[in-house]
């Protein structure tokens, strides 16, 4: 019982969080301007983007099925698709529950054991994080003299300024910050040496651990080129959702495509944020680099963030509650 109040305060706590994001960026918008950007939108290339985030769910479950095949279980693609959408699902009211749901879900589907499918998860979930990582360097790369100057005009030279008249008070802060920098790493180096379940040191040890597992999983799978071409055509179809959106807005249909690269690249790190569906983080992430990076106007970058956060809600609620329920007749 506890611990239930504890996800479900930690729950309500995160999509505060996201909502407060969500009143700072509306504050001071007219909402005049921003009925028009939706009223003029070309919701054409809205519903390709659907369509991309559709066939990127359905790529998703057929590389995922091959990680089970290659354990020596077979499932089919159709319960996979219905699992992974169950699961996504499930994260718009539980950030991270979608995990877990959808490996229940294909556990009581197709008998396949949970152990197993977590350990497949933990190997997808790796080589995501690598995908994305691997992004991000490219988009630094492809735009380094331009992030350089930007970077430079509006955090470096107003840091520099602001810390000539402050030097005392940010040696200070950089000292204390160093000295409890020490204590925590001699607090963290006690503790991992027996740490208590539940503890945080011990959830760290076991995402670590689980985090080797994943890229070992991956290492010895058969038929990597189809895993690695799967997780391609994923992230390339991501792409397209970020990218096509641009086109429904005419204030961002100017924009190149290696800004989508830019786009796509903060707006996973909003929604990989533990907030409820990504709410205020992506939004937030996403209108901040419209604004300051290519100087797009406050009305249509919100616009934008809604429109694109909302195709991705729309197929998550539509084909998850779809899946539950083909998944529950299956099932009587």
């Amino acid at each position: 019982m506890r611990k239930n109040f504890r996800r479900y305060a930690r729950v309500l706590l995160s999509l505060s969080a996201g909502l407060l994001l969500l009143w700072l960026i509306m504050r001071g918008q007219d909402p005049g301007l921003l009925r028009n950007e939706f009223r003029n939108a070309n919701y054409f290339w809205v519903f390709a983007a659907m369509g991309c985030a559709i066939l990127s769910h359905y790529i998703r479950a057929i590389r995922w099925n091959r990680i089970i095949r290659a354990m020596g279980y077979k499932t089919k693609d159709s319960l996979t698709f219905y699992a992974v959408m169950t699961g996504y699902l499930t994260n718009l009211a539980v950030p991270r529950m979608g995990e877990i749901t959808r490996c229940v879900t294909l556990s009581k589907a197709s008998g396949t054991p949970f152990s197993a499918l977590a350990g497949t998860v933990v190997a997808e979930r790796v080589f995501d994080f690598l995908t994305l990582a691997g992004i991000i360097v490219v988009t630094i790369s492809l735009q380094f003299s331009f992030l350089k100057t930007f970077l430079r005009q509006i955090f470096w030279d107003p840091l520099i300024s602001r810390g000539r008249a402050n030097w005392e008070l940010l040696a200070a802060m950089l000292a204390l910050a160093l000295i409890i920098g020490l204590v925590a790493m001699v607090v963290i180096r006690r503790k991992s040496e027996n740490p208590g379940h539940g503890s945080l040191v011990y959830k760290i040890k076991r995402q670590f651990r689980g985090f080797v597992f994943g890229l070992k999983a991956i290492t010895r799978m058969q038929g990597k080129r189809w895993f690695v071409l799967h997780s391609l055509l994923i992230w390339g179809l991501y792409y397209l959702t970020v990218y096509l959106c641009f086109f429904a807005i005419s204030a961002t249909s100017g924009l190149t495509a290696i800004a989508g690269l830019t786009l796509l690249t903060v707006g996973s790190i909003g929604i990989l944020a533990p907030v409820p569906g990504g709410i205020g983080t992506y939004h937030f992430l996403t209108i901040i680099t419209l604004k300051e990076l290519y100087g797009i106007s406050p009305e249509a970058a919100t616009s934008y963030a809604y429109i694109t956060h909302a195709t991705q809600i729309a197929v998550n609620v539509v084909f998850g509650l779809l899946s539950w329920m083909l998944l529950s007749v299956r099932k009587k």
